[in-house]
């Protein structure tokens, strides 16, 4: 709750007044006191209830010095305009009720007040705190100084303290009045009365028209930082018990199409996957300013399309919003980030294996080839031999067995080592998919079901034999996850999309084994396989990342881990991009045995 600057100018004349400099208040909290009593910008309640915190302890707790701040401020010169307010009154019980109903209506909003008269000589002052403010013992004990300080104002003795109640929340006085002058006085205060009745309702107008301008200045002040905070492309979310109670546009773009009203009003761990809810209630309802929580914690939302948002989210900050305590949850997409630094990592690594594996594929080419040779010369040669040389060509065979599984291997090493120049230009990602299709189609009528979407797409940038080959590589592994035993429960799909960016989109989806989140972070890897020994060099998927990610795409994959496996190759659009050479591309080999998954 923001006050008006008055506040803080009442509280530095009064406490001045006895002897307690403003720089004491502010000083250990480095606070401008200068921007305090600023008439553009105000005081926080939460600020002033810190000030009077600290007035408390410079007086060493003494209540009555904390009083005779609240006496000291009805005296005060920037009290001056309620002095003379005053001086257009006849009676003292009025003084009181233009008090509440103008002046604290005017300063602190915010507070419960109830002014009653027992008596006519006795008057019962009642103030509550509610709870979405900060309690304050030392505004009420001000308070009261002040109310015994309010006939002065006329011209009278001050009041005293019959009884008080009195807690950080909740203030209950029974003041003694004092006691009317003569009636010669009276008679001249009513003279004087209708004097100054003119000034008192220009003084009431000018503070009816500060109230509205403040009014005024807190609403495009607000609108301007809702403003702000909607062009932040940062999620900002305020929730209450961790209900969304406002958001920004960014917040409502991602997660509720646009509406805000799709978002507002959600539980906040909702718009987080199931995996990252325990992290996500954590961060936003956990410890404020809790120094052992983590600064940043990565986390998994869900998007509206379904899709999955990675953001790494900040500890909740406690704020004040629509005069209730609420929660401040800010987290940031680093989806595309992570997405560029997981490909630096494998290019990373693919350049160091093709590094060695051009070395070691060298090394090993000529003697496997002699090695091939002469087990085949051996073979041939106990041919004649009959029966007695079976157990010889048995062992032969193996090794003839072991050797070509060594060769496909060094094949596939070299298809990451070796370049040459590759013609790359606009292709149709859907005529390359229904070639391929025809090609493998004997393969998947003995493990599955095929169901093609073909759409139409724009030209994108590749080449048929590159795309060829990881679309095979893809459809070979999900035919490899699929039981051979559930031909007839077996679906392999396979569709073709215009992507949003004006590329294309090929997913090949299996309903087979799925990819356990263990797994997922090495599933590009070279070498790396979850086949069974024998089956699969853990070359295939390496070799497919590289040749989409070499013509500016993107190969990546979405599992459960239990059933279920859609990897998605999203390739550029070609439209107003010349062709160009690749020189430094990885040489298809053939459409060979592909990796394993």
């Amino acid at each position: 709750m923001r006050l008006t600057y008055r506040m803080a100018v009442n509280l530095f004349e009064a406490a001045e007044g006895i002897g307690v400099r403003r720089e004491e208040l502010v000083g250990p909290f480095g606070l401008d006191a200068a921007a305090l009593v600023d008439p553009r910008i105000g005081i926080e309640w939460e600020t002033l209830v810190v000030l009077l915190d600290r007035l408390s302890d410079v007086v060493g707790g003494d209540v009555e010095r904390v009083r005779d701040v609240g006496r000291k401020m009805a005296g005060a010169p920037s009290f001056a305009f309620i002095q003379r307010i005053a001086q257009s009154v006849v009676s003292l019980r009025s003084v009181y009720l233009a008090g509440e109903r103008w002046v604290a209506a005017a300063n602190v909003p915010h507070l419960i007040l109830r002014t009653t008269f027992p008596a006519d000589d006795r008057l019962r002052f009642r103030c509550s705190i509610p709870e979405a403010y900060a309690p304050s013992a030392p505004y009420l004990h001000v308070f009261e100084g002040l109310l015994c300080e309010v006939p002065t104002m006329i011209g009278l003795a001050p009041a005293t303290i019959l009884t008080t109640e009195l807690t950080p929340r909740e203030l209950d006085i029974t003041l003694q009045l004092p006691p009317s002058r003569s009636l010669a006085t009276r008679a001249r205060r009513l003279a004087r009365a209708a004097v100054h009745r003119a000034e008192a309702l220009r003084l009431l107008e000018a503070q009816r028209r500060e109230i509205a301008d403040g009014l005024e200045a807190v609403q495009r002040s607000t609108a301007e930082i809702h403003s702000l905070f909607d062009r932040i492309p940062n999620f900002v979310v305020i929730h209450r018990d961790g209900r969304i109670v406002w958001l920004n546009r960014a917040v409502a773009k991602t997660f509720g199409d646009g509406e805000v009203s799709g978002v507002l009003g959600r539980p906040l761990v909702d718009l987080f996957h199931a995996s990252s809810r325990a992290a996500a209630l954590e961060q936003s309802d956990g410890a404020v300013d809790d120094a052992s929580a983590p600064d940043l914690v990565e986390a998994k939302m869900v998007a509206r399309d379904g899709g999955l948002v990675l953001v790494e989210a900040s500890p909740a900050q406690a704020i004040t919003f629509g005069g209730r305590c609420a929660r401040l949850f800010v987290a940031r997409d680093v989806t595309e980030r992570r997405r560029l630094q997981q490909q630096l990592a494998m290019a990373d690594r693919l350049a160091s294996v093709g590094m060695l594996a051009a070395g070691v594929a060298h090394e090993v080419n000529n003697p496997l080839a002699y090695v091939l040779n002469n087990v085949e010369i051996a073979l041939r040669d106990l041919g004649p031999l009959g029966a007695p040389a079976d157990s010889t060509r048995e062992a032969l065979t193996v090794a003839l067995e072991g050797v070509t599984r060594i060769r496909t291997i060094v094949q596939e090493l070299l298809a990451l080592a070796r370049v040459e120049d590759v013609a790359i230009g606009a292709v149709d990602a859907r005529a390359i998919v229904e070639s391929t299709l025809k090609l493998a189609r004997p393969q998947i009528a003995e493990r599955a079901e095929l169901v093609c979407e073909l759409g139409p797409t724009p030209p994108v940038l590749g080449t048929p034999s590159r795309i060829g080959q990881v679309l095979l590589n893809l459809i070979a592994n999900a035919l490899d996850a699929m039981p051979s035993a559930s031909r007839a429960t077996n679906v392999l799909r396979v569709a073709v999309s215009a992507s949003t960016a004006g590329g294309a989109v090929i997913d090949v989806t299996d309903n087979g084994v799925g990819i356990p989140p263990e797994h997922a972070a090495r599933i590009f890897d070279p070498f790396f396989t979850t086949k069974a020994q024998g089956k699969g060099t853990g070359l295939g998927l390496a070799i497919s990342h590289r040749l989409i990610s070499e013509v500016g795409g993107d190969l990546a994959f979405e599992s459960n881990g239990l059933e279920g496996t859609t990897f998605r190759v999203t390739l550029p659009s070609a439209l107003h991009v010349a062709p160009r050479v690749d020189r430094g591309a990885a040489r298809a080999p053939g459409l060979g045995p592909p990796g394993a998954r």
